[in-house]
């Protein structure tokens, strides 16, 4: 069984791989066994609300269903509470901040805006309920594509270690012990049985290894072609429904003798192909890696039919047994 049990949740992984998906399913999950739950994302539009059928929501969060709530983390607005509203510093963010040019340098600066998103999610944990009454059981964060999200936690470290002093700095050493923290904030990486995502996962996890200083509590295989066949493709091969040792299972050949056209029988063929390419794939990601992998089907082969939440819905119950029992709140 997964030890899925921490406050906060990072859910990393290429674009295009399910990130979002595994990060909404999560929260389903957690919300489904009375956890108030915030699912936080950093996008030009809020794409999880939607998925769940709500309007976008921004930086502010609101509920989409019972316990479940998103937002969407805003840069600007984020430092507007944070001089304002944290600091007190109202009159330096009207003429210093606000300044234009002075919000360009802000904006291409390397990794402030990360720091900013990281320290939202610091006062979310630590100070939202003394300063504001804002408490959630689980925060899960839809983090960046890998290429940005592996800058989250790197800059926190590098700044963290600066020999200067200030509100700010300060702040970040704080974020980074909230990161480190194994007990309070963990990792998921989300991948596909294809050689693009996994080579790419398999490249950010050492560093992610590194930046937390301890592995990801698993890897996600989305779409899994193991876990397909286990539910429902399974035949006399099992969990080799795509594959056998003359690499084309009973099935598919009768499936393809039925095939009246050579041109249908070509593209039976390579779709095979593709599959038991994918499940090689998977193969070799498990292979790789010594942290617990957690495979989740392919929902459009068991449902081709199924739209976006009943997708969702259904990888709800792979994730239900992975937290302890909700704990009380003090």
């Amino acid at each position: 069984m997964l030890d899925l049990d921490r406050r906060l949740i990072f859910v990393f992984g290429k674009g295009g791989v399910g990130r979002t998906t595994v990060s909404t399913a999560l929260g389903l999950a957690r919300a489904a066994r009375g956890e108030k739950t915030l699912l936080v994302q950093w996008a030009i539009q809020d794409s999880i609300s939607p998925l769940l059928g709500a309007e976008p929501c921004e930086h502010r969060h609101a509920e989409v269903r019972e316990n479940l709530y998103v937002m969407n983390f805003s840069g600007p607005e984020a430092l507007r509470e944070y001089f304002v509203e944290h600091l007190g510093m109202k009159l330096f963010y009207k003429m210093i901040i606000e300044n234009n040019q002075v919000r360009r340098l802000i904006h291409a600066a390397p990794g402030l805006e990360e720091l900013f998103f990281l320290g939202r999610l610091f006062w979310l944990v630590e100070l939202a309920r003394d300063e504001r009454n804002i408490y959630f059981d689980r925060i899960i964060v839809d983090a960046p594509a890998t290429g940005h999200g592996s800058a989250l936690f790197g800059i926190v470290g590098t700044v963290s270690k600066f020999d200067f002093e200030g509100p700010l700095v300060n702040e970040t050493r704080r974020v980074t012990n909230l990161i480190l923290d194994a007990d309070k904030t963990g990792a998921l990486l989300v991948t596909l049985p294809e050689e693009l995502p996994v080579d790419e996962t398999l490249e950010f996890l050492p560093v992610l290894e590194r930046d937390l200083q301890r592995p990801p509590l698993a890897l996600i295989m989305n779409r899994s072609l193991i876990r397909s066949a286990e539910q429902s493709l399974r035949g006399p091969d099992g969990v080799h429904a795509f594959s056998t040792p003359d690499g084309e299972p009973d099935w598919f050949r009768h499936f393809s003798n039925e095939l009246q056209s050579m041109e249908a029988r070509a593209g039976a063929n390579a779709l095979l192909a593709d599959l038991q390419r994918r499940l090689q794939m998977e193969k070799r990601t498990r292979q790789s890696v010594t942290l617990p992998v957690l495979s989740l089907p392919d929902v459009l082969i068991q449902q081709p039919g199924a739209n976006p939440v009943e997708r969702i819905a259904a990888l709800v119950p792979f994730f239900e047994a992975g937290f302890a029992a909700p704990r009380e709140r003090t």
